[in-house]
């Protein structure tokens, strides 16, 4: 753990929120069917004894080099083992952890357009909605979500969720049962210094079950990637440079059509405020065609908001779409983000808003 740079001490519930016993979080075979990797957090105070780790492959007990391909919030390693090998021993710290490779599960999501999100307990109607606006707007037809331990239903409810959706060919839900790591108020400097987490699962989206998609997208729940002409963020990724493409932010005000007695959804709010302009926003998603040659680095890794260690010609931002983040569709687990019914702030209508609820939720 990072020492405090400030005078606001270090909370209890930041200290709780810590991941403190994960040295990986995936280990898995590359597309190539070659090598293995491994994806962890960094190490902070642990760097001697990821100095002295050593990784044996099972069964032949051959003692096999980790290569480095790190970020600063995402160590990966790639392995060269011997054929046959279905186990690594990990020695870390004199303890000894055998580990299975897991499967390689690109080819299941091979050709298609793919978005995915990483979530905890957002309500199974915004689930659905997301990926249905996705489906009509953007020509998604697989969705992929990682959860994050939601204790408001199951990963079954879940997953039916998304197979109800029509025009989904492929869906699939992914448990990652691990520690979320919240803001350090003590680090006055950089707050989100140990999310690693959602880096961390981009990541391993992109090497283990996206590599051989048509394109990938993605966005939170919160999120809709609004199209404002014809082009779908795939076929603009495309058609780059680079083969990425990242999209501009537009805050959706949390004032409603109407007052709902049931619970709010995407389609009931479509206000912006007066002097709101997506494209003079920050850029706050990607979409990305996995395929493109520079992308097989493996220092390359997909974070929240944009690729790590990219190259400068991939700094591509585009205005065919632009990301609706609504802030009434919130758990609140970041901050409170709740419904207002009136607001003395000038709101107004964005058409582009408009026609694409309308496309997805004409009743």
């Amino acid at each position: 753990m990072l020492t405090p740079t400030g005078t606001i001490p270090r909370t209890e519930k930041f200290i709780a929120s810590y991941e403190r016993d994960v040295l990986f979080y995936d280990v898995f075979w590359h597309v190539d069917g070659g090598r293995v990797i491994l994806i962890g957090p960094p190490p902070i105070d642990l760097a001697p004894l990821y100095q002295e780790m050593t990784t044996v492959a099972v069964p032949s007990g051959r003692v096999v080099r980790l290569k480095r391909h790190h970020s600063r919030k995402v160590w990966l390693f790639s392995a060269e083992v011997p054929e046959g090998t279905s186990h690594l021993d990990i020695s870390f710290a004199g303890v000894v952890q055998r580990v299975e490779i897991g499967l390689n599960h690109s080819p299941f999501f091979a050709g298609e357009n793919l978005l995915f999100t990483l979530s905890k307990n957002n309500d199974l109607g915004w689930v659905r909605d997301w990926a249905h606006f996705h489906v009509v707007n953007q020509g998604v037809s697989a969705v992929l979500v990682f959860d994050n331990g939601s204790d408001r239903y199951t990963l079954d409810e879940l997953a039916a969720t998304l197979t109800s959706v029509k025009g989904l060919r492929k869906t699939a839900v992914v448990r990652v049962p691990f520690r979320y790591t919240g803001p350090d108020e003590a680090m006055e400097s950089n707050k989100f210094w140990a999310h690693f987490l959602q880096p961390s699962t981009f990541t391993g989206m992109f090497r283990r079950y996206g590599a051989q998609a048509n394109g990938i997208l993605n966005c939170d729940i919160d999120e809709l990637a609004v199209p404002t002409g014809a082009q779908t963020v795939f076929e603009t990724a495309t058609a780059s440079r680079s083969g990425t493409v990242y999209f501009r932010n537009l805050w959706i005000e949390p004032v409603p059509e109407h007052e709902r007695v049931e619970g709010y959804r995407h389609r009931d709010f479509r206000q912006v405020l007066a002097e709101a302009d997506y494209r003079q926003t920050p850029t706050q998603k990607w979409a990305l065609t996995p395929q493109r040659r520079w992308l097989q680095n493996l220092k390359i890794h997909p974070y929240t908001h944009l690729l790590k260690n990219r190259p400068p010609f991939t700094r591509h931002k585009p205005l065919t779409a632009y990301i609706a983040h609504f802030k009434a569709i919130s758990t609140g687990w970041k901050y409170d983000r709740p419904v207002v019914l009136s607001t003395a702030a000038a709101l107004r209508r964005e058409p582009t808003l408009d026609r694409a609820l309308d496309r997805a939720f004409p009743d």
